[in-house]
């Protein structure tokens, strides 16, 4: 079978050669059109001259030219009308003379006539060429476009939407048999790629499944067991168990601390499954945003003490409530907030601020003194396992979940974690969440509830 483009190209090459066959009619119609008004000219001069001559004698100028225009003209009767014309001229007998004059008189009047008739034929002749030229192209280039409409754009159309299918998991791999011509080697390749993703995409869901279910597990059994340990460690420090001394103290708490963080890991690992397997769940509620940001100083307030730091709040005149899951959003602005407590320098603030952007969002800011963060670490920061290392205070330490987990808490809520930052000048982290609204005033809906009643 012949491919797309063997067929595209004899399509094309028979548009061009009809498009030059009716071009070359056109021409010779025109020639001969030409031609054939050029010879009646010479049959209207020759008229002309008879009627000139009647009476009177030829001079030597008409003379030749009735002798040239002999040897021009090929129509028979013509040539012998001519002909008797200047042998009579010769004779000087002037009734011999009009006698010729008249015959050639007829035979040229007759000529025009028979002339004229071909005119118009080669007229019809070259029109219809000319029109058969322009339309001839046209038909094949309509006819072309219904065939690459057919054969191409409309195969590729059904291609693309089998790869958008694809692309929102709505693929069911039915394809119908491919052609055999470029299109159909295109679809074969797809059918191919599109297979191998298939199954690579279930072996990738098998191990996400048990990846899932390896931490879910491994999760429930490390709780139990740090729930012991943090319950003995608890029952040595009490002195229960008897008193110890001031060493064994330090590092019975050193052990009760690194519970409690391997605990708070633990946890983070088990919000990441599920915000990764969709299965996180938000209990939103309004909640005052001035409040909430109240309460994530005041948990924050010992660090704050502990790194010398100033904590402060900066809002708009208006009370806004946003949308949100309370424990979740203060657990991001919490992470946030230890952040630039640990990497600012003594004696620095660390700003918690909120506004509404021009996008109709409302907006949470942490800024900070700090070193500032390169711009090429700025999006690795928010990857798991990656932390800022760059600060040498003695508070900087972690697991590299806690920007990961909030940028995943923040889009479970709609909105986007992002960053402001120069080299020496600080930080700003910032997120957005859509919903929000200006706090109802008490007293007016108090007033609707006693108008309503």
């Amino acid at each position: 079978m012949k491919t797309i483009g063997a067929k595209i190209s004899i399509a094309v090459y028979l548009i061009a050669a009809s498009t030059f066959s009716f071009a070359s009619f056109s021409y010779q119609s025109y020639l001969l059109l030409n031609k054939q008004q050029d010879s009646m000219i010479v049959s209207l001069s020759l008229r002309g001259y008879v009627q000139e001559l009647q009476n009177k004698d030829m001079n030597a100028e008409i003379f030749d030219y009735f002798k040239k225009m002999r040897q021009v003209i090929k129509e028979p009767y013509r040539a012998e009308a001519l002909s008797n014309v200047i042998q009579a001229m010769n004779s000087h007998n002037m009734q011999l003379k009009n006698k010729r004059f008249k015959e050639l008189d007829a035979a040229e009047s007759q000529y025009y006539k028979e002339s004229l008739v071909l005119v118009n034929n080669y007229k019809s002749d070259f029109q219809k060429n000319i029109l058969f030229s322009i339309l001839s192209p046209l038909f094949g280039l309509l006819l072309l476009s219904m065939y690459l409409r057919r054969s191409i754009v409309q195969p590729l159309q059904r291609l693309s939407q089998r790869m958008m299918d694809f692309l929102v998991d709505r693929y069911t791999f039915k394809f119908s048999t491919p052609t055999n011509n470029e299109i159909g080697d295109l679809q074969r390749t797809f059918n191919s790629l599109a297979q191998r993703v298939i199954n690579n995409m279930d072996e990738l869901k098998a191990l996400d499944r048990a990846k899932s279910e390896f931490v879910s597990i491994a999760s429930h059994e490390l709780r139990t067991p740090l729930t012991s340990i943090k319950g003995s460690l608890g029952i040595l420090s009490s002195g229960i168990m008897g008193q110890i001394d001031q060493e064994a103290r330090g590092l019975i708490r050193i052990a009760e601390g690194e519970t409690d963080r391997l605990v708070r890991l633990i946890n983070n690992l088990l919000d990441l499954a599920k915000m990764e397997s969709r299965t996180f769940k938000l209990q939103k509620d309004w909640v005052s945003v001035l409040g909430l940001a109240e309460s994530c100083l005041e948990t924050l307030l010992g660090l704050a003490q502990t790194a010398q730091v100033q904590l402060e709040i900066e809002h708009p005149d208006a009370d806004l409530e946003c949308s949100m899951d309370k424990d979740r959003i203060q657990q991001v602005i919490t992470n946030l907030m230890s952040n630039a407590i640990k990497y600012s320098p003594k004696n620095a603030a660390v700003v918690l601020s909120y506004r509404i952007t021009a996008e109709n969002l409302l907006e949470i800011a942490v800024t900070d003194k700090g070193p500032g963060i390169p711009l090429h670490d700025q999006q690795l920061i928010f990857e798991k396992f990656r932390q800022g290392t760059q600060s040498e205070s003695k508070l900087v330490k972690g697991t590299g979940l806690g920007l990961a987990i909030s940028k995943a808490l923040v889009e479970e809520h709609g909105g986007a974690l992002g960053l402001r930052s120069q080299e020496g000048q600080g930080s700003t982290f910032f997120f957005t969440i859509p919903e929000w609204r200006t706090t109802p005033n008490k007293n007016t809906i108090n007033d609707q509830d006693r108008a309503a009643a």
